[in-house]
């Protein structure tokens, strides 16, 4: 027999609403109630009540021993509640804190604020692996502040999987960048405030350093980051892809992009936060040094696009590893990926990935190692503008970013944002030797 999970036992909050029948959301329909508009996914139910709506999906699965699981995820959606004189945060405090008791315990694993593309402060909250009895909690919390007074959301997911939370809360951010609140707000869109703009182009700077990783050691990095700015006072941190412009892109993946505007010696960046369409603003000093920028204590240098029907001859050789140990064990993976290109448009693609662990846990000693190779695949490419294009033998095709970090050298091509490192041939190996 699956195992029911009694949801409303954890909904304190939710159970005073007085709930009616459920009754399917259209997908991608626009939702109406007590003057809120919003959109929610296929997959998932509506209810209302006197003072908000809840949203409902179940995720049923079956694991190899044919036993059914099943989780739940709700949302809560609230009309203006009249402020009263209380501040958001303060209010958004007492919200968070008549939630779940569980998770109300829990420490906060991600918070944020800022403002949303129609001019409202927004303040949210992430919520974590609380459990009562056998069932797994976890919860997300939004509060937005309008001219009406506040608006409350809350996402809680009951038994989900890593991947059915993901789900969920995807659901639960794109829910949150489309309500409409106030008579005057748009649907998300980013449109750069006037003013904006000033810049054209692609520019990057090379970042460097340690972090930790996730076996108890710590990596060297050296990331080429990029920033394409529009002149209309759009910016995006990637290459968009097939030609797409930078508006349509950043409509797309609005996590990618932001707002810009240069005043004074100054650049004001406003960063879309991939959660709920919020913005963020920064502020760092501005010069121009020839074609390039000086952004923070940050050199940019000008990418320049290649022109179309570019070739290139050569091996580039990508290669990433992380290694570390803990009290318990040790552990390790590295990839490889080697790309050949030749002078007649030719290219040859192949790599490998490999994993080992080991744990020592009472006593004992176990080990775990496990290695890919890559295929060998062969076909044309084409370079232009910042794109390189794949198409092989078999037909399939691969586009994907490209540029020199280095003007004027192809020892360094950045794909996809990884670094490939154009290899010595063996006769200039030989003849350093000698």
């Amino acid at each position: 027999m699956p195992r029911r999970i009694p949801t409303r036992k954890f909904l304190p909050m939710l159970a005073v609403l007085g709930l009616c029948a459920a009754t399917p959301a259209p997908a991608a329909d626009p939702q109406e109630f007590g003057g809120l508009r919003f959109e929610i996914a296929e997959g998932w139910s509506r209810r209302d009540a006197s003072d908000g709506v809840i949203l409902q999906r179940s995720f049923v699965t079956t694991d190899r021993r044919g036993r059914r699981n099943t989780g739940q995820a709700l949302i809560q959606l609230s009309v203006a509640k009249p402020a009263q004189g209380a501040t958001l945060q303060a209010a958004f405090a007492q919200f968070v804190a008549a939630g779940t008791p569980e998770l109300t315990r829990e420490r906060a694993m991600v918070k944020g604020q800022g403002i949303t593309t129609n001019g409202h402060a927004i303040l949210f909250e992430e919520r974590c692996c609380a459990r009562r009895d056998s069932v797994s909690l976890s919860g997300n919390y939004v509060g937005i502040g309008t001219p009406a007074g506040f608006h409350f959301s809350q996402l809680l997911m009951v038994n989900l999987s890593r991947d059915e939370r993901r789900a969920a809360e995807a659901a639960f951010e794109a829910m949150i960048r489309s309500l409409l609140l106030a008579p005057g707000d748009e649907p998300f869109r980013l449109t750069p405030p006037r003013g904006a703009g000033g810049l054209d182009g692609i520019y990057s700077y090379l970042d460097t350093g340690i972090r930790p990783n996730a076996f108890g050691g710590t990596d060297f990095y050296a990331d080429n980051n990029i920033t394409v700015f529009d002149p209309s006072g759009l910016y995006t941190t990637e290459i968009p892809k097939d030609g797409m412009a930078v508006a349509a892109h950043c409509q797309a993946s609005p996590g990618d992009c932001g707002f810009y505007r240069l005043a004074g010696g100054r650049i004001e960046r406003l960063e879309v936060s991939p959660r709920y369409g919020v913005l963020a603003r920064e502020s760092d000093d501005f010069a121009r040094d020839g074609d390039d920028l000086k952004i923070g204590s940050r050199n940019y240098r000008r990418i320049p696009p290649l022109p179309a029907n570019t070739r290139l001859s050569g091996r580039w050789r990508y290669f990433f590893a992380s290694v570390g140990a803990g009290a318990f064990g040790s552990g390790s993976v590295s990839s490889e990926r080697l790309l050949e290109l030749t002078p007649d448009g030719r290219f040859s693609r192949s790599g490998f990935s490999g994993a080992s662990s080991t744990s020592s846990i009472g006593g004992g000693t176990t080990g775990v190692t496990t290695g890919s190779n890559r295929p060998v695949t062969t076909g044309r490419y084409e370079i232009e503008g910042y794109r390189l294009t794949l198409t092989g033998d078999d037909g399939a095709r691969e586009v994907m970013s490209l540029f020199m970090a280095d003007r004027g050298s192809d020892g360094l091509l950045v794909i996809n944002g990884n670094n490939y490192l154009k290899q010595e041939a063996e006769g200039q190996r030989s003849s350093r030797r000698r």
